[in-house]
């Protein structure tokens, strides 16, 4: 198997960066433990947390303390010697319930699949504003601020009614309802839970129940299979027709692979074939113009993933702002 972490440059304080392996390098060295995200978030610019990140990682396992990683480094091949020696040790965790890809709250970014998928964790979370589906995200916008600050306040964090990828709120969200998502899927494990029945919840209220009673199984296997977060999956499987659903189902039931990176590959072939297939359809059902803004969205999704950006932090297909 090739190792699990590489880079396309050299990282340090002097060295030109590239993004795609800021991020990752933050992702890995904060899973480790050597990386604290700071009050602006993890993003994926160097700063100065990364590289004392690198150093605390290169102490404590022996190598020259210099806060660089070249990609044909030591430092490169002891933290991919780490990470899948931890991966052997873990036990098979579920996807995060949200994935972000842009700010949410007053004068933010605020687009409608992270607004769907937000006021879905928050509802779940127990402060609900809570859209059917990815489409109906605008009628919730105005609602969440309150609620992301009822949720801030109950886990302690600075009460300001918006978060970011990667930051506090959203890392806390995760926590939250990972235990719940868990739960509902143990207990619905082998078929598809049918709209709007409501699950399995011994501690939580009926709205929480009747929202993961939303969520059939399968968009768990989607989100575990592609690597994407749990309401972004769902988000998906609903844009599909049922002929597409059907090759995704085939897909997760028949893909194994043993080689990371080819199986990273073939999965960024199969997002864009299924991405093709979805602007497709909508060309046809809302013309050249809807298709070709929805194909380009595609095309940079592909260019995205092959490029080593986690599938859930990919830029969104366009399929509902056309």
């Amino acid at each position: 198997m090739k190792p699990p972490f590489k880079l396309n440059a050299t990282l340090g304080r002097t060295y030109n960066a590239d993004l795609n392996d800021v991020l990752r390098t933050k992702q890995a060295l904060s899973k480790l433990g050597h990386f604290e995200a700071p009050t602006y978030g993890m993003t994926e610019y160097p700063d100065e947390p990364l590289f004392q990140g690198i150093e605390t990682f290169q102490i404590r396992h022996g190598l020259r303390r210099d806060g660089v990683m070249k990609p044909d480094g030591e430092t490169v091949a002891k933290l991919g010697q780490v990470l899948a020696e931890q991966r052997l040790d873990e036990t098979r965790a579920g996807p995060n319930v949200l994935g972000l890809s842009g700010e949410i709250g007053l004068g933010r970014a605020n687009k409608p699949h992270d607004v769907f998928a937000l006021s879905q964790a928050l509802t779940w979370a127990g402060f609900p504003t809570q859209p059917t589906r990815a489409s109906e995200a605008d009628q919730t916008e105005a609602d969440l601020p309150d609620a992301i600050k009822g949720f801030q306040k109950s886990a302690g964090l600075k009460v300001d009614g918006w978060l970011r990828p990667y930051g506090e709120t959203e890392e806390a969200l995760n926590s939250t309802l990972a235990p719940k998502a868990q739960v509902f899927l143990s207990s619905h494990e082998g078929a598809d839970a049918p709209p709007g029945k409501a699950g399995f919840m011994p501690d939580g209220g009926e709205q929480q129940a009747m929202a993961f009673g939303l969520i059939p199984p399968i968009a768990y296997a989607v989100a575990e299979f592609f690597g994407i977060s749990l309401l972004a999956a769902w988000a998906w499987w609903q844009s599909m027709d049922s002929a597409q659903q059907e090759k995704v189902r085939k897909q997760i039931a028949t893909r194994h692979s043993n080689d990371e990176d080819d199986d990273l590959e073939a999965r960024c072939e199969y997002l864009y074939e299924v991405d093709t297939d979805t602007c497709n359809g909508i060309t046809r059902n809302r013309g050249k113009v809807a298709g070709a803004r929805c194909h380009e969205t595609a095309a940079s999704r592909y260019e995205a993933c092959r490029r080593g950006i986690p599938i859930d932090r990919l830029p969104p297909l366009n399929t509902w702002m056309n």
